[in-house]
């Protein structure tokens, strides 16, 4: 009877193994995650990038985000490109379609009346945004020295610098500091124990907050006289709230590109899901290169924050 209980024992165990073996490969196979970051892209001073090019030879798009055909990209004029080709750090995409949809929004608020305003008021009042980092030791080298900091990167500091400016005009911003590193391939699956903790708070927006790989000169700009990193909206493709996503991030280009002519690089559709599953107004924002400071990248931090208060206070 004894031997009897014990082999009755193994076999639940044995059972129990194998369904969780089950649901992690469900869990694998049914959300999809974006492909592995591109060889030394997260070790190197200089790291990979892809160069996106058209067909007549011209660069659509730099980028250390991996790439893959079918991926898309809306570029700054609104011009829609589809990736066609993809070999090793060289892409070949064609024109998609001119996005007449992301013109300029009339009625968005000129960045003045956001501090100072007339007879135009926003209303941030209840208003709540979330910010996290699925890449926590991603930095800055001409402010640190490296592309990567073991623990907490300068990438932190930016989503700070975006925190700051929402509190101090009336949006309640939650900022996580949970690391999810190493940067690997796992890294989404990481954070999105993160992303859930954040959206059972119900904010009005979750925003995942990185930096990009690609040279200065594609991520550099001025705005009103100053040197500032410009910002990238990606939007993962292989999730069920890719099109309610996909809007919001056409809301914002359209308004930073109001606010802020020249901040907004343009929105990249990756395959995967980022974790954008979760909700329908949930965007990865890319803050700049690697290659920039710092400082650029928190005054990026500052005018997108202005963006995300001119959108929600007009809800």
């Amino acid at each position: 009877m004894e031997s009897l209980t014990k082999r009755y024992i193994w076999i639940f165990f044995a059972l129990l193994t194998g369904v969780m073996i089950m649901a992690y490969l469900a869990n694998s196979i049914l959300v999809p995650q974006p492909a592995k970051p591109l060889p030394g892209g997260t070790s190197q001073k200089q790291p990979a990038y892809v160069t996106i090019r058209d067909d007549q030879g011209n660069i659509v798009l730099e980028t250390g985000l991996p790439v893959t055909i079918d991926d898309e990209f809306i570029n700054e004029n609104n011009v829609h490109y589809i990736i066609i080709k993809v070999e090793g750090k060289k892409a070949v995409a064609r024109e998609k379609v001119s996005d007449q949809s992301l013109g300029k929004d009339k009625t968005v608020l000129p960045a003045a009346t956001i501090f100072y305003p007339n007879n135009v008021r926003l209303n941030t009042t209840a208003k709540k945004v979330a910010l996290y980092h699925t890449h926590s030791d991603e930095s800055y080298i001409l402010t640190s020295g490296t592309a990567v900091k073991p623990g907490n990167g300068d990438i932190f500091k930016v989503g700070s610098a975006i925190k700051d400016t929402l509190e101090k005009n009336g949006i309640t911003a939650v900022h996580s500091w949970n690391n999810h590193n190493p940067h690997d391939i796992n890294a989404y699956s990481r954070s999105r124990r993160t992303a859930v903790q954040l959206i059972k708070d119900t904010p009005d927006a979750v925003f995942d907050i990185h930096r990009d790989s690609a040279p200065a000169s594609s991520y550099l700009t001025t705005i009103n006289g100053v040197e500032t990193a410009r910002v990238m909206v990606v939007v993962g493709r292989s999730n069920p709230n890719f099109g309610a996503n996909l809007e919001f991030a056409r809301r914002f280009k359209a308004e930073a590109d109001y606010l802020y002519p020249g901040l907004m690089r343009g929105i990249f559709i990756g395959k995967g899901d980022y974790n954008q599953d979760l909700s329908p107004r949930s965007l990865l924002f890319e803050m700049g290169t690697d290659q920039l400071s710092l400082n650029t990248a928190q005054k990026a931090g500052h005018c997108l924050a202005d963006v995300m208060i001119s959108i929600l206070g007009k809800e």
